[in-house]
């Protein structure tokens, strides 16, 4: 397990959500992880260190755990399947220790109002990387067909103008061999061969 620090919070810059990033203590592995607005919301106000005159759910749930004599002592993240984490909240109790099944986003913010460890299954860390390189893959494969396509576009564009006999001379202060020898080289296999 690695134990990791809440570094802060930050919106995804695609879907504008709410994303909590862990690091490793030494600063080396992240982790960025999707949360909804309500815990960001609760984790905003813990690592603000502001107190509201009501307890919040997540601060009703430490008091309950307490109530009951049990203390919380950390929070694991353990999987990540599907793209889901999987996380474990630790609590100890007369009884010894319990394991409970939570969503990272609440354990994390349960662990912050404890005082408490956050831990990350090296596991979880390498299959977030890797899912964070093939999602890169993807995005990179995207902009090569997005440009392949207007690169093709362009091309029949071109092809177009030259087999109704216009002249390319004005466009882009160009001339029309430089165009002809662009539309060849851009796809030979084409059906538009020049």
């Amino acid at each position: 397990m690695v134990e990791m620090q809440v570094d802060g919070l930050t919106l995804d810059p695609d879907t504008k959500s709410p994303l909590v990033i862990l690091r490793e203590a030494d600063g080396g592995a992240f982790l960025p992880l999707l949360v909804g607005p309500m815990e960001a919301m609760s984790l905003t106000f813990v690592l603000n260190g502001e107190r509201l005159p009501r307890p919040l759910t997540h601060d009703l749930l430490l008091m309950t755990v307490q109530a009951l004599q049990g203390k919380v002592v950390g929070v694991e993240i353990v999987d990540l399947r599907d793209g889901v984490y999987h996380a474990a909240l630790l609590l100890r109790r007369r009884e010894g220790l319990a394991r409970v099944d939570c969503r990272p986003s609440d354990g994390i913010a349960l662990a912050l109002r404890a005082g408490v460890r956050i831990r990350v299954h090296e596991r979880v860390l390498q299959l977030a990387q890797d899912e964070r390189r093939q999602q890169r893959l993807r995005a990179d494969a995207a902009m090569d067909m997005l440009r392949e396509a207007d690169a093709r576009r362009e091309a029949d564009r071109l092809s177009g103008e030259l087999s109704r006999g216009n002249s390319l001379d004005g466009e882009n202060g160009g001339d029309s061999a430089v165009y002809e020898n662009l539309l060849r080289s851009l796809e030979p296999e084409t059906n538009h061969k020049m």
